[in-house]
């Protein structure tokens, strides 16, 4: 169980990075790092909704094996109501992402966040079952701030966290990391963030960064194996103490899915390793 525990706190942690944002109003005034990220994001089209299933396993052939499914689904809202959880927006024009892990042993992960067009993220939840005891957060954007919510067990906590304009200064949430990976331009090849941390009660900053020079080939986990040609994108905290730890590594796809004849999902992440955590892509389907 203190395994399991370990395990999740690196996923709570690590996904520490998984949502992003630009605002609409902002964007005429926007620096050039949110511009690029607008322009290169991976979902340009006016409907999107595409779903990615992950094969996961924890500490691979060792006793403390554990595997499970993450399933992540990102669908676009043009003047829609959005609503997550008690939060929602009138007229929202952007993504919702959701991400949901399921492990064998029982333990469970969910995030949901809605970021705009522009990639600045509004708003974000979290909620959890790590050996039986419920946790998460809450995260809303706006007048500059932060302002979270946390619940570990029957403990709660509340805050707020100075993140600036982000039309001046970039920040990604701990809620969809990832997908901002996917919105790295070609002509960049890093970009740093800060991203609030609340279980800390303070911002981190975080570098991303691109090797699209260099590209391998990795192996999905679907029936057929099929192999995709990958770049790297890495993601690692900017810290002496007490250390920025193992980058993040995400496996992208070189070309769209399935096809550039047919390109229905830009920039698919295949693989990503945490640490001692793996997902694999095993499907990727999209709906118009």
């Amino acid at each position: 169980k203190n395994t399991m525990k370990k395990f999740i706190f690196v996923i709570v942690t690590v996904v520490i990075i998984c949502v992003l944002g630009v605002s609409l109003a902002g964007c005429n005034r926007a620096t050039p790092t949110q511009k690029l990220l607008s322009n290169s994001r991976a979902w340009t089209s006016d409907v999107t909704d595409e779903t990615l299933v992950y094969d996961v396993i924890y500490k691979s052939a060792t006793k403390d094996q554990v595997k499970g499914t993450m399933t992540v689904n990102v669908k676009s809202y043009d003047k829609e109501k959005v609503e997550i959880g008690n939060w929602s927006l009138d007229n929202a024009v952007g993504y919702v992402a959701t991400t949901e892990l399921v492990m064998d042993n029982g333990d469970v992960k969910k995030t949901t966040a809605f970021f705009t067009t522009t990639i600045q993220v509004k708003y974000a939840e979290c909620t959890q079952t790590i050996g039986g005891v419920t946790g998460g957060y809450t995260a809303e954007y706006k007048n500059e701030k932060c302002y979270y919510t946390t619940t570990d067990g029957s403990d709660k906590g509340q805050g707020e966290i100075k993140v600036g304009d982000f039309s001046e200064s970039p920040y990604i949430d701990n809620a969809i990391l990832y997908q901002v990976a996917r919105c790295l331009p070609d002509s960049v090849s890093s970009f740093t963030f800060d991203v609030p941390d609340v279980t800390l009660g303070e911002a981190q900053s975080v570098t991303m960064s691109a090797t699209r020079s260099s590209t391998t080939g990795i192996k999905g986990a679907d029936e057929a194996q099929t192999e995709y040609v990958c770049y790297f994108v890495y993601i690692s905290l900017n810290r002496t103490f007490p250390g920025s730890g193992e980058s993040l590594k995400c496996a992208v796809a070189s070309t769209p899915y399935p096809s550039a004849d047919t390109p229905k999902i830009n920039n698919l992440i295949v693989q990503i390793t945490e640490g001692d955590t793996l997902y694999t892509l095993k499907s990727a389907t999209y709906a118009e």
